[in-house]
Order: structure tokens, then sequence, then C-alpha cells
């Protein structure tokens, strides 16, 4: 979407929310967010689980997984999983098909949600 004012053309990014698991009691690979444009990706994963293995993947054409790292917001650091929760991950997805996030284990809930930008 663009905005003109007085002949400036100022380009307001494209934005998006999805949910990848919604209160996950199991492990599974949840829902596959389809990058499409989009550039960045912000994850927040939350809920009331005493314990929790998460795995961030790029997913290809032909549903092959391969891990890929983000940053902790919390403390900047790189990572392609997580034990914790309450964290705020960001991922450069720009050029890739999929992204997922998988539960590998969790004992309680966890949900995982995020915000996609062009």
């Amino acid at each position: 979407m663009t905005e003109t004012t007085e002949n400036v053309v100022i380009t307001i990014p494209d934005k998006t929310s999805f949910t990848f698991h919604a209160s996950a009691t199991t492990a599974s690979e949840g829902e596959e967010f389809v990058v499409g444009h989009f550039r960045e990706l912000t994850v927040k994963i939350s809920g009331s689980s005493t314990s929790r293995e998460l795995k961030f993947f790029a997913v290809d054409e032909n549903g092959e997984k391969t891990e890929i790292a983000g940053t902790n917001k919390t403390d900047f650091q790189l990572g392609s999983g997580t034990l914790n929760t309450n964290e705020i991950w960001d991922f450069d997805i720009a050029g890739l098909f999929k992204f997922m996030v998988e539960v590998v284990s969790v004992n309680g809930d966890v949900t995982i949600k995020g915000i996609a930008v062009s």
C-alpha cells in the first residue's frame, strides 16, 4: 500500500499475523507459514507449560525441513530452537518457501504466534 503527500511516495509494509500452535499440549509440527513476499518474521512464544522444546525450520517446495536460526530478542543470541517460554524471536525469511515451528515436547501448553512483514 502506498500513500502520496505532495509528490512524496511512502511505502507502508504489508503485515500479517499467523498462529503456528494454539495452546498445544502435545508434540506436533503445527501450521506452516507460506512466506510469499514477506521478508521478516517475529515469533512470540507463550503459554503455561513448565517445560518445552521447540525447533525452527525452513520448509522447501518438496516438504524438506532445514533448521533455521533466528535471533532471540531477549538476549540477542542466535538459535535454531529454544527450551524457554515468554520469548520473542526474529527471523529473516526472505527467499524461503515456508517457515514452521515444531513442538518437539511440551509439559503443559504452549502458544506460538508470528507477525510477518514485507
